[in-house]
């Protein structure tokens, strides 16, 4: 028997005859299809291989009755709707490593571009100027580069700046001191970033954390030679406060492969001699799309042949009754781990899952998927998630403990300062509860949007809590109330319906009695 996939996006040829290889797979090639084409033929075949411009919506993924994997040639996954893959049994694949060396490979080149200023200088040459006096650059052995996130790409950025004598500093929270040193990079903050380095150079997720991360005020800190790079994430980099502080000479350059739009048509930067821009070429070279169609390739060829790939980004669909069985301790694990992480919100030493009995590996993924879904920014499943961990130094440990609760799993975190330990249950009908929060007995549903509070345990305090999110029309669909031994700093647990402002959320910290606030995220 042999799988049907279709493959589109202009795939390489690489990945076609890996997949031809197999002898389990007969690959179907179009180089492009409309949305309304690809709804039409995709209920004919038992894989999808895209690259970024199919949109696999709900209605795509719904289409494909026969559909078991989609698979993204490319590290992103925007396009295609996971939820709606996972709901219909269907993994999601991507090609995280393919364009790691493009990427960095690229992010050299904007910095050796804006030292010597080449493509300015090349542009004046193909207008007949001979400009050599004006396009005097500067060297960047001793220069100062700062790495903002060192994951894959900022990891080999730093080890091709380093063959060029740069002074490396870098930021990444999540990052050891052991692995700093194994890459010669100097720990930084990212406020002695922006004040010390020549060149600042980002590689990070866009989240809610590290969008508009440089704004007008950062860009004030760093030096008037300065220049910064962005071939990760538009919208990390604010674009209207960059284009004002070239113009002003705050700093002295920017690159540019992302925008917070794509395609980009504004004409901020057309003007702009010290900004170079490039339409996001970061895995535009011939041996990145053919590495990133092998990768994908040779993961859709093992799914088929031994049920699971490494690169799954959702719940792997090889062993479905175990993953059927297991499915509230599953949800449950990781939703304890990103409790536990977002708690401790410090570099990770030691994962330790706890549970009242042995339960399979699959639980200990998720939980340690929980935590590293809020650390790195590649997709992190079942399966990648040990490996992920080992690439990042952090320890995986199994407990088995007697509970008060007879289904009881919980999440430890250590880190070099402190332990944080999440509690759950699971009652016979399914329902999940979290019974002990970093050693407050408390009892609340482990969903949705949660203020953590330790304030002082004196009368007053809740009520101006309260105050604060009803003037701002915060509606508290539940409230928990916990203390170790009276007098001590209380536990309070509000779970809200709506978003929490920032200066909302400030007032609370501000207020007299509160000790510490910390709003958390969980999945519904």
């Amino acid at each position: 028997m042999k799988f049907h996939v279709l493959c589109t996006d202009g795939f390489a040829t690489a990945g076609i005859e890996a997949l031809k290889k197999s002898r389990l797979i007969e690959p179907t090639y179009v180089k492009s299809l409309t949305h309304e084409d690809l709804l039409k033929t995709i209920g004919g075949f038992d894989g999808l291989i895209v690259r970024s411009a199919s949109q696999v919506t709900k209605d795509i993924v719904e289409a494909g009755k026969k559909l078991k994997i989609i698979a993204r040639a490319g590290v992103g996954i925007d396009n295609i709707d996971v939820e709606a893959a996972t709901k219909q049994g269907i993994l999601v694949i991507n090609a995280p490593a393919g364009n790691t060396v493009s990427a960095a490979e690229l992010t050299m080149g904007m910095i050796l571009s804006l030292a010597r200023r080449i493509p300015q200088a090349a542009k004046a040459m193909s207008e007949g100027r001979w400009e050599k006096k004006k396009f005097q650059g500067s060297e960047l052995a001793g220069k100062t580069l700062g790495i903002i996130g060192l994951g894959r790409i900022g990891r080999e950025v730093a080890r091709r700046a380093a063959s060029f004598n740069m002074q490396l500093i870098g930021f990444d929270p999540f990052l050891g001191k052991e692995q700093f040193a194994s890459l010669g990079v100097l720990p930084s903050t990212k406020e002695d970033i922006y004040k010390n380095a020549d060149y600042i150079t980002v590689h990070t997720p866009l989240t809610d954390d590290t969008c508009n991360m440089i704004t007008m005020r950062e860009l004030k800190t760093m030096k008037k030679p300065a220049c910064v790079i962005n071939c990760a994430r538009g919208g990390i980099i604010n674009e209207q406060d960059l284009a004002q502080a070239l113009a002003n000479g705050v700093i002295a350059g920017a690159a540019l492969d992302v925008f917070s739009r794509e395609p980009f048509e504004d004409a901020l930067f057309r003007k702009l001699e010290n900004c170079i821009t490039t339409p996001h070429l970061g895995a535009s070279t011939a041996e990145a799309q053919d590495a990133v169609a092998v990768e994908s390739a040779r993961e859709v060829v093992q799914f088929f042949k031994e049920g699971f790939s490494a690169n799954a980004v959702n719940l792997p669909a090889g062993d479905p009754q175990a993953i059927f069985s297991l499915r509230n301790h599953i949800l449950l694990a990781e939703r304890l781990g990103s409790f536990a992480f977002q708690l401790c919100r410090q570099e990770v030493k030691k994962v330790t899952f706890i549970s009242t009995k042995r339960l399979p590996e699959l639980v200990t993924l998720a939980a340690l998927k929980g935590v590293l879904s809020n650390i790195v920014s590649d997709a992190i499943s079942l399966v990648n998630a040990s490996i992920v961990a080992n690439q990042r130094g952090i320890k995986i440990s199994e407990e088995v403990e007697a509970s008060d609760y007879e289904d009881a799993i919980g999440v430890r975190i250590s880190s070099s300062e402190r332990n944080i330990e999440i509690t759950g249950t699971i009652f016979s009908d399914g329902t999940q509860q979290i019974v002990r929060c970093d050693g407050y007995n408390v009892t609340m549903e482990p969903f949705g949007r949660i203020l953590f509070i330790k304030n002082a345990d004196q009368p007053g305090v809740i009520g101006r809590i309260c105050s604060i999110l009803g003037d701002n029309k915060i509606n508290i669909s539940e409230m928990k109330n916990a203390r170790k031994t009276k007098g001590t700093d209380a536990l309070t647990v509000i779970s809200f319906d709506n978003e929490l402002p920032k200066k909302v959320m400030q007032k609370i910290k501000d207020e007299k009695g509160v000790n510490d606030a910390i709003e958390i995220r969980l999945p519904f």
